[in-house]
């Protein structure tokens, strides 16, 4: 299933029965931002675990910060302030998707009330590299944040 624009941020989940132990729900999932993929390498993604950390309403996924004056800055200035573990609300602006972590990547997110901006990171030992950016509209960030609920909504229905 891809849930969004591929040309600018998206979610490509697969559920596979067969990868499947007793209620565990197992597959595929990537984000994909600006036509490339995250992460790299396949790795098997359990739903049950993986999707109610990113759908909790506390999740910078569910609700990014609203920060116009930080919005307004450039990318390395975004990043700069939203990388900085000390930062009292550092867990706010990073979408909590454990497969692309455990693969070396972070995804910032942050608002100005109306455009998404979405910073893909990679993460090394002595310093955090962009990698790359996506902004869009308020209501398309919603759209694919509809698109993952359904999917996992559906999974708990089966």
């Amino acid at each position: 299933m891809l849930c969004g624009n591929p040309s600018g941020f998206a979610f490509l989940i697969e559920r596979i029965p067969e990868w499947e132990v007793s209620s565990w729900k197992n597959g595929l999932m990537f984000v994909i931002v600006n036509d490339d993929i995250y992460p790299k390498d396949v790795r098997t993604t359990t739903f049950n675990s993986e999707l109610p950390d990113l759908l909790n309403p506390d999740s910078a996924f569910m609700h990014p910060v609203i920060d116009k004056a930080l919005f307004a800055k450039n990318d390395q200035e975004i990043l700069d302030y939203v990388d900085n573990e000390a930062h009292e609300l550092y867990a706010r602006y990073f979408i909590p998707f454990h497969e692309i972590e455990d693969a070396g990547y972070r995804m910032y997110v942050i608002s100005d009330g109306c455009r998404i901006r979405l910073l893909v990171c990679k993460m090394h030992a002595d310093k955090t590299e962009l990698v790359d950016t996506s902004e869009m509209t308020v209501q398309e960030y919603n759209a694919v944040k509809s698109q993952v609920m359904d999917f996992y909504n559906s999974l708990l229905s089966s």
